[in-house]
């Protein structure tokens, strides 16, 4: 096991300091974070990938459709919308992190586009396809997307990569183990880019960051899976202009409990779809899992973790007659956590977002009101 990279005592400050509190979340120290900054470039080609694996047998109850559908049709208990965002200017911000080059194969031809593909097994259907045209990188809300890259150990020099997305201005959304072990130790060095796509960071990098948060569940739960609480948020600090990541890419909505028996979109970045270097999409119909947790049919793999898991991707359903209870756009309601140990069932599971969603934010929208 890989031993806490700081004293007890400091991760005492994280679980009972007034800004981790008594609602089931923890934040990283103040201290910690001033002195987790990247000291060095990430190996963007060559960095880790991260998926827990879970060693349990899909539920019974995932492929009861029928408890799902009714699930479905409680009413949301809180959500906020998004944000298109655009209002500062990207011109001259865009970046080549990897040289096209040294890519390697399988990247879309946008003349062509891709072939979606209608795959499942375990009866959990699903489409799988990258993200097309290119240039949806960088529209909205596919622009409140990302890689982002840290170090577990801060300063060792050895990167790993998750999937993220923005859920405020300044504030980003991914997997709690993207973010801290599990154990009691957290992560560094964070470096978020939206809109990657090849090797390209159409609105820089973002790499100077004030805080993270997780819930206590997953901080001290021992890092397994299928874990309830595996979310995070990162704050992340304004540029040089004074401009917010947000203010470039526009920021998801949330909402919560809205996960089981929605049909949702999922945006994440694969190791083992093109290697990681575009952003790939599955639409599928959810599906209970254990410890309040979703599950739905995918093929993606490592990097995806932390990806975000959006209902009504890119449409609002204002006009629809009776109103659907989930009429909100671009709402995200979990995000990436674990898979199955063999590589045949194909799908994924996700925590369903609850209270402490609200929680985190509220806390760093008090601690950071310029973020949000």
């Amino acid at each position: 096991m890989q031993k806490p990279l700081w004293p007890a005592a400091l991760v005492l400050v994280a679980a009972t300091s007034a800004f981790a509190a008594p609602q089931g979340v923890v934040s990283i120290p103040a201290g910690q974070a001033a002195v987790t900054q990247a000291k060095s470039t990430p190996d963007y080609r060559h960095a880790q990938t991260i998926l827990l694996r879970s060693s349990t047998a899909m539920p019974a109850q995932a492929l009861d459709f029928n408890a799902a559908a009714a699930t479905a049709r409680v009413a949301p208990t809180a959500g906020e919308a998004g944000n298109r965002g655009g209002t500062a200017d990207a011109a001259g911000m865009s970046k080549q992190l990897i040289a096209e080059g040294l890519m390697g194969g399988g990247l879309l031809d946008d003349l062509s586009g891709p072939t979606p593909m209608a795959v499942g097994t375990q009866g959990l259907q699903f489409t799988s396809s990258q993200v097309f045209p290119a240039q949806a990188d960088t529209t909205y809300p596919t622009r409140a997307t990302g890689k982002l890259w840290f170090e577990k150990v801060p300063g060792s020099g050895s990167w790993w990569v998750c999937s993220a997305s923005m859920i405020k201005p300044g504030i980003v959304a991914t997997a709690g183990h993207c973010v801290t072990s599990g154990t009691g130790s957290w992560y560094g060095s964070f470096q978020f880019v939206p809109g990657y796509r090849s090797g390209a960071a159409p609105y820089g990098t973002w790499t100077s960051w004030a805080t993270a948060t997780t819930t206590s569940e997953w901080f001290s739960g021992g890092g397994g899976v299928p874990n309830g609480g595996d979310y995070a948020l990162i704050v992340f600090n304004k540029n040089g202009s004074g401009y917010r990541i947000g203010d470039y890419t526009g920021w998801l909505g949330w909402q919560y409990p809205s996960l089981v028996g929605r049909h949702v979109t999922v945006l994440g970045y694969p190791q083992n779809l093109d290697g990681g270097a575009i952003n790939h999409r599955i639409d599928a119909q959810t599906t209970s899992g254990s410890n309040n947790t979703g599950l739905w049919g995918s093929d993606m793999t490592g990097g995806s973790s932390g990806g975000a898991v959006v209902l009504n991707f890119s449409k609002a359903y204002t006009s629809s007659t009776p109103l659907p209870s989930d009429n909100g756009d671009n709402r995200l309601v979990s995000v990436v956590s674990y898979g199955p140990i063999a590589t045949d069932p194909k799908y994924q599971g996700g925590a369903v977002f609850d209270s402490r969603i609200s929680t985190m934010l509220t806390n760093m929208c008090t601690a950071y009101a310029w973020a949000c």
